[in-house]
């Protein structure tokens, strides 16, 4: 905690806190580095110890001496491990099975994403959009974006939205990539990459705006403020998003209308995405400890200090990690601890709020996925979105869905061919207030940026 950015009595606080924190873990025998588990694979006598299976363990294509795994990205059935060389690594998340491998982009060049629906995989590499088949790793498209991205892509059923370092969102047709993109010129530029939850695609801004557009048929439908800039992804359980911000509240807002339902305050800044598991939200405050929220009314149902982050959820019990990485179990009624999984040095826990897995990873390339004993089907807690079908016509009598509509007159959009303005140069919007939910988005076309096929 940096002394200068902080009042003496709020830091005496935190010292207290993190004194009384350390002092519960030493009692529980959480938290300890000297119990730093010796090799990378988590044992199967261990495992076992604490009521667990090791399923399966896997090493994606990385060499080691140049090259490190980026990010590791699970969607449903399939998880993803992407290299800084551009390579990308499609795995069974239920076997560990390796599907396929592919160089995207030029050798040595760094990829970014990637984002992925039922059909369709996609990352960013030097400027450029590539557009994959999820099942094979065969190229389906690569595009030229519009400027700079800030990071990597969001894929819904019909788009895939990058983030420019201008602010601007640019939204590719995934059937149709020679068309025009949409895009919207938002307040602020934008550092992490869209997040598409249900029927919508949000960002956040520099600026400290959640920005929630349609995300099949691209038009903004509102924006949310907060008193802290807003640092992470939402998540969401229809119809609602739940989106955590540095002034320590997590809101439950309606995605499509941006009402607020509930807000529920950690006394501390949240600077990790929450998750939605079941009848439960979980959230992780920079003073490390972990929130259980009833996801319906926003209630306090416990809190567990010591922990940075959650990883998954079981029959009976929930999963996190602390600052160093080890698995902690805790029981999902009432947060109290009922043990450690020790783990190597370098590995970490993903956040799964999609299954049961626990999937421990690391940068060099390691992957192991652990369930509790005898549970050999996962638990599924979410389901994909089925990709449309062409045969689904509006049935008779059935009204067609209505174009994106034009954007109004004081609407910042930028003309065709020329490059956008910076992001804080203009407020679509307006200095306070956010449009109604049905209020248009600058759907101008953009530049018509050249398209190559592999």
């Amino acid at each position: 905690m940096n002394p200068t950015l902080w009042t003496c009595s709020l830091f005496s606080r935190t010292v207290a806190f993190r004194t009384a924190v350390f002092a519960l873990l030493a009692l529980t025998g959480l938290g300890s580095r000297s119990s730093q588990a010796e090799g990378p694979l988590v044992t199967r006598e261990m495992a076992a110890s604490k009521g667990l299976e090791r399923a399966w363990f896997a090493q994606i294509p990385v060499d080691a001496g140049r090259n490190r795994v980026t990010t590791w990205y699970l969607y449903f059935d399939r998880l993803y491990g992407v290299t800084d060389s551009g390579v990308i690594t499609a795995l069974n998340a239920e076997t560990g099975e390796q599907l396929w491998a592919k160089q995207v982009g030029r050798p040595g060049h760094p990829a970014f994403g990637p984002g992925a629906n039922a059909d369709y995989i996609s990352v960013v590499s030097g400027g450029k959009l590539y557009v994959l088949d999820r099942h094979s790793g065969r190229m389906k498209w690569i595009r030229e974006l519009g400027s700079a991205p800030s990071s990597g892509p969001a894929l819904s059923s019909n788009y895939a939205y990058v983030a420019l370092l201008t602010g601007r969102i640019e939204g590719y047709k995934l059937d149709d990539p020679k068309t025009q993109p949409w895009y919207y010129q938002s307040k602020g530029r934008t550092y992490l990459r869209p997040t598409v939850t249900g029927k919508v695609v949000s960002w956040p801004t520099a600026s400290g705006y959640l920005y929630v557009a349609d995300a099949e048929q691209p038009h903004v439908l509102f924006r949310l403020k907060t008193s802290g800039d807003i640092v992470t992804s939402p998540a969401q359980q229809s119809p609602n998003l739940f989106v955590a911000s540095l002034d320590g509240y997590l809101y439950s807002i309606n995605e499509l209308t941006g009402h607020e339902d509930w807000r529920y305050s950690t006394g501390y800044a949240i600077t990790s995405s929450p998750a939605v598991v079941g009848d439960m939200a979980f959230v992780a405050s920079f003073e490390p400890a972990i929130h259980a929220i009833d996801s319906k009314t926003g209630a306090e149902k416990w809190i567990t200090p010591g922990v940075s982050h959650f990883a998954a959820r079981g029959k009976d019990r929930v999963y996190a990690a602390d600052e160093y990485g080890h698995v902690l179990i805790l029981d999902s009624a009432t947060g109290r601890p009922l043990g450690q999984l020790p783990v190597a040095e370098g590995l970490t826990t993903l956040v799964n709020d999609q299954t049961d897995r626990i999937f421990l990873v690391n940068d060099r390339g390691l992957v192991q996925c652990l369930h509790e004993v005898g549970v050999n089907e996962p638990i599924l807690y979410r389901q994909p979105v089925a990709p449309p079908k062409a045969a689904d016509a509006p049935s008779a009598g059935e009204t067609p869905p209505a174009a994106p509509p034009e954007p109004p007159a004081d609407e910042a959009a930028e003309p065709a061919g020329d490059e956008p303005a910076p992001a804080d140069d203009g407020d679509a919007f307006g200095d306070e207030q956010p449009p109604a939910a049905d209020a248009p988005a600058a759907d101008a076309p953009a530049d018509d940026n050249p398209f190559g096929e592999p």
